[in-house]
């Protein structure tokens, strides 16, 4: 009888506390629920679930955004003009609601997206990811008008460079060139139309006279054939590991020092080929077309998948990092995010670590010290003085540079992979 008494008294607990962790579980309304005739949800209907796109509870999210997918494509331009409204996580939700449908808006509102300083990466990945299978002419149609506008300021026009060089055709070409005609003293922009015209190129199979135009322009240029140098980057795609890695040293031998190639395959949509050039701009870092490379660097970061965005942020971190006149020239061609990001990083390194000239000091001392090293031996007083400057000078460096690279880690390395909490 005990034995009863007691086995009914634990089930009376069980069902309250079940009770109780069910009630806690629900700490939101839940959003309208979907009718259950076919059709498509109405205006109305969606404006009340809207707010449960930014609703931590996954099933309200997963329902709301249910219901927005079923009314995307007939409430499109309403939908557009409540997208700025909507908190941070609706909104990248919505976004890629309205990116993936087919309604013929949604080129607009790529373009709109990524010409927008003050887009996160989330939404510029989306943007990003939407555009590559979007009609060409479409796309290049929308870059004309925009650069047609005469109050199109120096982002919105490298952004526009940015997405001709994905359009393997003469005519984006041509745009690109005329862009790169009327670029003036602004060394970003006479960059970022130059690289459209020749990612297009490089893209292309009848895109010969644009090579050699291209190889006219700049004397270290690869000195063969467009179809050769395709050739050289379809080998990089090989299956065996041997045949990949005699084709890296193939097309390392044929672009020789010509950075512009390698940044220009840093953003080819062919992973190997980005991989390619990642890997030699990281090793090969030169002062020619540093803030170029900069501002490449933080597009990719902004806007790639996490593997060719996590590549570029280490060459970024082997780069130097600008100082205050040369953040002047590469603020224009940021984002807002990128540029506040860069700013704490520089912030948190100190404005009395130069590590450019710690670098440069560094190469010097043992420049000096090794031959005197292989004459004298270790033992002589001049070489122990260079030594001991060498060992200083290569401490203050490795804290330093483990200032920067901390300093990318934690700006962009958590909002790459995903994990930031907002």
């Amino acid at each position: 009888m005990k034995l009863r008494v007691t086995i009914v008294i634990l089930l009376c607990a069980a069902f309250a506390v079940l009770g109780s962790v069910i009630a806690q579980d629900e700490p939101e309304a839940s959003p309208p629920a979907e009718e259950g005739q076919p059709g498509v949800p109405s205006w109305e209907r969606l404006q009340a679930v809207l707010p449960y796109m930014s609703s931590r509870v996954p099933e309200h999210r997963l329902q709301a955004e249910r219901l927005i997918e079923a009314g995307a494509d007939a409430h499109f331009d309403e939908l557009v003009k409540v997208l700025p409204d909507q908190p941070r996580r609706g909104r990248e939700v919505l976004l890629r609601v309205l990116a993936n449908t087919q309604h013929e808006g949604r080129v607009l509102l790529c373009l709109e997206t990524l010409c927008n300083r003050e887009a996160r990466r989330t939404e510029r990945t989306i943007a990003s990811r939407a555009l590559k299978g979007v009609d060409a002419d479409k796309l290049r149609s929308l870059i004309e008008e925009r650069l047609a506008q005469p109050e199109i300021d120096i982002y919105q026009t490298i952004q526009c460079c940015t997405l001709l060089g994905t359009l393997s055709s003469a005519r984006a070409q041509g745009v690109a060139e005329a862009v790169l005609e009327k670029a003036g003293g602004n060394s970003l922009l006479q960059f970022a139309a130059e690289d459209a015209v020749l990612r297009s190129t490089l893209a292309s199979d009848f895109s010969q006279p644009a090579w050699s135009r291209y190889q006219e322009r700049r004397p270290n240029a690869p000195k063969v054939t467009l179809a050769q140098l395709q050739t050289a980057l379809d080998d990089l795609a090989l299956p065996r590991a041997t045949d990949r890695a005699r084709a890296e040293l193939t097309l390392s031998d044929i672009v020789g020092d010509d950075k512009r190639v390698l940044l220009a395959l840093a953003r080819s949509p062919w992973p190997e080929r980005a991989a390619f050039a990642l890997k030699r701009l990281e090793k090969d870092q030169s002062s020619e077309l540093e803030h170029a490379t900069q501002a490449v660097m933080l597009d990719l970061v902004m806007t790639s998948e996490q593997t060719i965005a996590l590549m570029a942020m280490d060459v970024a971190i082997a780069g130097t990092p600008p100082t205050d006149d040369e953040m002047e020239t590469l603020r224009p061609a940021i984002s807002v995010d990128s540029e506040a990001r860069l700013e704490a990083i520089l912030e948190g390194m100190g404005r009395g670590s130069d590590l450019a000239e710690l670098r440069s000091r560094s190469r010097k001392l043992e420049a000096k010290l090794r031959p005197l090293l292989r004459r004298r031996g270790a033992f002589d007083a001049e070489v122990r003085g260079l030594l001991n400057q060498l060992q200083t000078v290569q401490m203050q460096l490795a804290q330093v540079e483990a200032r920067w690279e901390n300093g990318w880690k934690r700006e962009f390395e958590t909002e790459i992979l995903g994990t930031n909490p907002d």
